[in-house]
Order: C-alpha cells, then structure tokens, then sequence
C-alpha cells in the first residue's frame, strides 16, 4: 500500500518548490512538469494550490516553446515578487555577514560588518543586530553559518577554533536575542549544500567539496541530495586529515593537518610571508598569487607545495566518501586551476578509487556559496512541506 494522498500531496508541492527553487526561480510549467513526471492536470493543480498561497505567478507569455506540449508555448513559472524569504548569516572569524533570500537563491539584500572584538556576547550582539535589520514581513526564519562542527540536535558549536570558542550553545544564546526560529550548521557544509544545488555540485550523487574561508579548511560529502552528518552533526572534517606529520602545528592540537597546510595561512608561510594581520590575510594571499603567475619562483613554490598537500588529502576523502565529483571553493578552487596536474598527480597516486584520474575535479561555481547555503538551511522547512509553513505563516 503506497503513502496516504494527503502525504502524496505534501511530497508532491515540496518536489515543486525545489525543483523551482535550483531551476533559480523560474522555469517553463513544460519543464517542470517534465521533472515532476506528472501530467499537465495533475501540473495544473499543484500550481494552483502554491498561487492561491502567494508563492508563484504564472506569466501565460513567459515560456519558451516545449517539445512535449507539440510545440506550443509553455506558461512561465516565477517565483512571486511578495513570496516569504529567509535570513541568512554566515559568522566569520573576524565580520559578521547577513543577508536575505528568497527562493531560487535570490539575494533582495545584504550587510557585512567587522567584529570590533571575539568575545562571544559581543559578537552575537552584532550577529543580531544585523539579523534583526534584515528582517521583514514574510520572513520564515534564520539559517547561520558557523565555522565549527554542529551538534544537530541543539546547535551546540563545539569548536569555532579561529574565533577562540570552544563549547558554545550557540543557538540558546541566539534564540535569546532572536524571535524568529532558527537553524544552524557548519559553513562548509552548508556551502557543499548551495553548490550542489545551484552551483557546480549539481547533478553529482557523491559530492566532495572542500573549501577555504579567511583562514582554515572545511569540507561535506552530499550524498544523494542529503548532507553526510554522522550521528551527532560532526561528521566531515578534513581540514584535520594529517598530509605532513612534522609540519605546521595546527589549533587542533595535532601538526601537518590540511588546513594548515593548504590553507591561506600555509600559502603565507611557505612564500616567507607570515607577519600579517588577520585583516590583511586576502589581500596577501592574492599576492602570492599573482607573483607565482609572474614567475617569482618562491611563490610558485608555495603554490606547488600547497597543491600537492591538497592532492594528498584528497587521495584519502575519495578512498572514504567514493565520490563522482569534486568541488573546490574559495582559495583552493583557484589554487586547483593552477597547478591541477600536481593535485592530479597525489590523487591517481594515492588513492585505489581514482584510477586514471576518472574523478571530475571543478572550483566552486558560487563566490556566497556560504551564505546561500545558509538561506538553504532556512529555506528547508518551506521545501519539505510548502502548505503547512505557507498556511502556518498566513495564520
């Protein structure tokens, strides 16, 4: 016996919203129906029923021409301008960034500001401040970004180590100061979230994404649609792979690990270039950057060696995740485009489940991958089940 129609239904309109929703916000009712792989009626009335909630619009002379309707028109889809958004936030090591978001990843409007100081009441004081700005009518919730592992049950962050926390309940302390509901998660997941859904993980069953930020190293593996979490939220962490056991030490506790040594910090190092401050960490690194590609040889070593750290980290996440494609944000992504055949190198060599290199490594295609995949975590609610939250929220 299949699920109950009302279950149907609910699975159904939540297939909808997201399929818009990666679609970025407007498509063909041809397309959609296609994706659906329902019937035109069946189209009709599951569109009908995201209208009459404000959701969409529907533009009779918007569409291109289907193939599957006989070459008639299709009615264009949109995403409606008044539809519910979300905040999005992401915590930084040294700013704090906010934005909202609606459906399709659009961004209606963002604000960065720097931390004046690390302390945690004072950060989330600005965290909140700037969250309570962005708010607006129709605005379903908040989704944070944090550069530390999750504990998914409370959204205890158990070790934003470049912020110098350790242990914090850092959704108690939000919802606090926040009367709107709230989810949080790990920046790189959340950013491995966006960029399989509108970026270049898109299509991928097993995708590995690594990212750098302003300092560190994080990863995920989404797996068929679903973030790869582990039992309490912490699963994933590659930055604390060891690639040289008598290298750098790293605020783990442990040496040689791989945010340390592919990282913007290790960059810096290996080029003699250690004594900026945090806030100057960007702009130095792309120096280096753009002296290895003028020839200065001490740069281009830097470079090499940061790839083939990179390559080696990789070789053990693929043997562990066996994944289809590979998504390098930020930094590395950048780094990957220019010394791809070092990386490649460490990879077929080490790792059994790469053979000739069949593995498609991409950089990241989303420069906010991390905030959009906070609107992501926001936005999830809406996607599982759209009539209970839109009714929930015209209530």
């Amino acid at each position: 016996m299949g699920p109950p129609a009302q279950e149907r239904a609910r699975d159904s309109l939540g297939s909808l919203v997201l399929q818009l929703h990666t679609l970025g916000g407007v498509a063909s009712r041809a397309e959609l129906t296609e994706r659906l792989g329902c019937g035109r009626s069946a189209m009709g009335y599951l569109l009908g029923e995201l209208r009459s909630r404000g959701l969409v619009s529907i533009d009779p002379a918007g569409g291109r021409t289907s193939s599957a309707d006989g070459g008639r028109p299709s009615h264009s889809v949109l995403v409606a301008d008044d539809a519910p958004t979300v905040v999005a936030a992401q915590l930084g090591v040294d700013s704090v960034t906010v934005a909202r978001v609606g459906l399709g990843g659009k961004v209606h409007a963002r604000v960065e500001r720097s931390l004046r100081t690390r302390d945690t009441t004072d950060a989330l004081d600005t965290l909140s401040e700037l969250i309570t700005e962005l708010t607006a009518p129709k605005v379903l919730g908040v989704g944070l970004a944090v550069p530390s592992p999750v504990r998914r049950t409370d959204g205890y962050a158990a070790a934003a180590l470049h912020l110098g926390w350790r242990g914090v309940p850092l959704r108690e302390l939000l919802l606090e100061r926040l009367p709107l509901p709230l989810a949080l998660g790990n920046d790189a997941n959340l950013a491995a979230m966006a960029e399989y859904r509108h970026g270049a993980g898109k299509g991928a069953t097993q995708l590995l994404y690594l990212m750098t930020g302003h300092v560190g190293l994080g990863g995920a593996v989404v797996s068929e649609g679903r973030l790869f979490l582990g039992a309490r939220g912490y699963a994933m962490e590659p930055g604390h792979l060891t690639v040289d056991p008598a290298g750098a030490p790293c605020p783990c506790g442990s040496t040689g690990c791989l945010e340390v040594e592919a990282d913007h910090r290790g960059l810096l190092r290996a080029a003699g270039r250690t004594d900026h401050a945090l806030h100057d960490v960007p702009e130095a690194v792309e120096e280096v950057f753009k002296e290895a590609v003028a020839g200065d040889p001490r740069c281009g070593a830097a470079l090499d060696q940061a790839a083939r750290h990179l390559g080696n980290g990789l070789a053990s996440l693929i043997n562990l995740a066996d994944a289809d494609r590979i998504v390098l944000g930020g930094t590395l992504g950048r780094l990957y485009s220019l010394r791809s055949r070092l990386v490649d190198e460490r990879v077929t060599g080490r790792s059994f489940l790469n053979d000739g290199g069949e593995i498609p490594v991409l950089p990241g295609a989303l420069p906010d991958s991390v905030l959009l995949g906070a609107a992501e975590l926001a936005l999830q609610p809406l996607l599982d089940d759209p009539k209970r939250v839109l009714d929930g929220l015209a209530r």
